[in-house]
């Protein structure tokens, strides 16, 4: 194993201040954001809702694996940075550096991409709250609305966060557990009030496919709609002292279970409303469902609010997430120093919060259009990093080191759940360029410019440094 670079020195701790109710809510919030709202047309039209329902199973199913194999590399590794850090002590600094290179671009560029959702959400919940265009970016409008709540938003984000982790997790519990709750009620409405015919054919397809091919689809898109719960193994070195890995790691499975469900739910719900080959066109389809339920359409308002709900837990919960991925790196010397310090009175990381805020407002500058392909990119980063942390711990397991938790069934389940997470990995990657009739599609070019970029900036600062210590 390479070794493990000194620490930063820093001006207080990480304030331990998560139990497993903030651990759910950190998983289960980054995990299910306001997509669904969109994207429930597409996954009935791809399998129908039994086909796609079975999609989000299988899915789950693999997902579940890949967390039980988390909680052994978090065992052995109990500090904030995640995958950067397994990576760092597996591999060395320069894949580190690479790992965090892509993954802080992730994280920074998901909260700005809230940012911007925010106000479309809210715009869609209140149309009267439109704006004018500010400027435009290209053929893009920027309007006044969407600056003035992604700007407002992400202040009042940022001035969470600063108070401490135990004012940041009261608020994640409160907007997590909200959600579920009205979800519950959205569902079991949407169950009671529509009528089991509209579900047929339970199983469907478009012309030229099947509804298996449709729900291998649904079961790739899991790399995304199932993914972000590693928030909660980022905040794994600010768990109260009475909790180990083994109740975080339970703690995830249930988040990411409870969020199978969701998905299942509102689409076998939604579907229930009206037929769902006429559901599957309409904009924003969720919200449509539920129009029809109720007078005035008010629980369609009730989705949207829902959605809006849903998706400020997900910008708090990537917040965390950035936040102490970029004073990991620092903290072992891959960033500058002074991202490291911590504020003693709060024990949070008040810079690195402080870069997150700032990157965050820029991508609200530059707009939906600028922000949206840099979140497609770099979406499979994270993907490719569960493969990465799996291939991590087979490499430790060999090495012998003992660890405090270790995955039930041993070598063969980490096996089983790195051959599900390649497939569903694998088809996510691959969809783009199946789409694109064989031409690459602009994920993978800004990816290996990314990447590229990366490695100039490595090698850069390497120099650098080389320079500085031959002038001393």
């Amino acid at each position: 194993m390479p070794p493990h670079p000194p620490r930063a020195s820093t001006s207080a701790a990480l304030r331990r201040a998560i139990g497993r109710g903030g651990f759910f809510s950190l998983a289960f919030g980054a995990i299910v954001g306001s997509g669904w709202v969109v994207v429930l047309g597409d996954w009935l039209k791809a399998a129908g809702p039994g086909g796609a329902g079975l999609g989000f199973l299988a899915g789950a199913l693999v997902m579940v694996l890949v967390a039980l194999c988390y909680g052994e590399l978090a065992a052995r590794s109990t500090a904030a940075g995640g995958e950067f850090l397994y990576t760092l002590e597996t591999f060395g600094r320069f894949p580190a550096f690479l790992v965090g290179w892509f993954l802080t671009l992730y994280s920074v560029a998901v909260c700005a991409f809230e940012a911007i959702a925010l106000a479309w959400m809210l715009r869609a919940v209140a149309p009267m709250i439109a704006l004018p265009a500010a400027y435009h970016i290209g053929s893009s409008a920027v309007s006044w609305d969407a600056l003035l709540v992604g700007v407002g938003g992400a202040l009042a984000i940022a001035a969470l966060h600063r108070r401490g982790a135990a004012a940041a997790i009261r608020f994640q519990n409160a907007v997590t557990y909200g959600f579920i709750a009205v979800s519950i009620f959205l569902i079991v409405l949407g169950l009671c009030a529509g009528h089991p015919r509209n579900l047929e054919p339970l199983f469907a397809a478009p012309a030229n496919s099947t509804w298996m091919a449709g729900a291998c689809w649904v079961f790739a898109t899991c790399a995304y709609f199932l993914n972000g719960w590693q928030a909660a193994i980022h905040a794994i070195e600010e768990r109260r002292a009475n909790l180990g890995p083994r109740h975080i790691i339970v703690c995830v499975v249930a988040a990411i279970a409870a969020s199978a469900l969701f998905y299942c739910g509102i689409i076998l719900s939604s579907a229930s409303t009206m037929p769902w080959q006429r559901l599957a066109s309409l904009d924003l389809p969720a919200a449509a469902a539920f129009r029809t339920i109720g007078p005035h359409g008010i629980f369609g308002t009730t989705v949207l609010v829902a959605a809006v709900i849903s998706l400020a837990k997900t910008w708090s919960a990537v917040t965390w997430m950035s936040s102490r991925l970029i004073f990991a790196q620092a903290r072992l010397g891959l960033l500058p120093q002074w991202l490291a310090q911590v504020d003693p009175s709060t024990g949070v990381p008040r810079r690195a919060l402080g870069v997150v805020s700032a990157f965050t407002l820029l991508g609200v500058a530059v707009g939906r259009s600028a922000i949206l392909p840099i979140v497609d990119m770099v979406s499979l980063c994270l993907a490719l990093s569960i493969i990465l942390s799996l291939i991590i711990l087979l490499r430790r397991r060999r090495q012998g080191a003992p660890a405090s938790y270790t995955v039930p069934g041993g070598t063969p389940l980490i096996v089983i759940a790195l051959l599900g997470a390649s497939m569903m990995v694998g088809i996510a990657i691959l969809q783009p360029w199946l789409s694109g009739n064989g031409s690459l599609p602009p994920e993978w070019l800004m990816l290996i410019g990314w990447g590229a970029l990366g490695m100039l900036v490595w090698y850069a600062r390497r120099a650098l440094q080389a320079r500085r210590s031959s002038v001393a």
